[in-house]
């Protein structure tokens, strides 16, 4: 296996949509450790979940793209260093942990961050997925933090709905993504 290649393809698929591409070296078992900060369709093992983060993520950003920086690889796991970029043109939910998702109104500017991704491979496929992200730059990069001076503009999104509305697609949207992709995951 070339890893470099693997993990690219693997990406671009996720940053597309491409369910062929970014499942093509996916364990069916696949469990992606950093859906808990993501729309409750995203933890959903294999293919499915894969392509509810694809979606919520493509909701938000478009142009998205990951580079290489690094990649690395042993029997066992892939790490890879990457760049990812876009921009934001959606609203961008986040969903914490026992809290209330939060959605960031569209900012129309682009970000430009460092990802480092691990791999774990079962049966030479990526079983596991960790990250470690640069959430705080992206943030910073699209107005978000520090809270902008106009945070009158967030109180009147939540006010007028808009916040409601953009949790709820992307909760949807999240969900139509891994139905959509259950139906074409390989069966274990």
């Amino acid at each position: 296996m070339d890893a470099a290649h693997t993990v690219m393809e693997h990406l671009r698929g996720v940053a597309t949509g491409d369910v062929e591409l970014a499942g093509r070296v996916l364990h069916p078992g696949n469990v992606n450790h950093m859906a808990a900060e993501e729309p409750p369709a995203c933890a959903r093992p294999g293919l499915p979940g894969l392509m509810a983060t694809s979606a919520w993520l493509r909701l938000a950003f478009t142009d998205l793209t990951f580079e290489l920086i690094e990649c690395t690889a042993d029997d066992e796991k892939v790490m890879a260093h990457v760049w990812m970029r876009g921009r934001q043109t959606g609203p961008f939910v986040v969903f914490l942990p026992g809290a209330s998702p939060v959605a960031f109104r569209p900012t129309g500017r682009t970000f430009a961050v460092r990802h480092g991704h691990v791999f774990r491979l079962r049966d030479g496929r990526f079983a596991e997925h960790v990250a470690v992200r640069d959430d705080l730059g992206m943030m910073t990069q699209l107005g978000h933090l520090p809270p902008p001076h106009g945070t009158g503009r967030m109180i009147r999104w939540r006010i007028s709905g808009e916040h409601s509305r953009a949790v709820r697609r992307a909760v949807q949207i999240a969900e139509e993504a891994a139905d959509a992709a259950a139906g074409t995951a390989p069966v274990a």
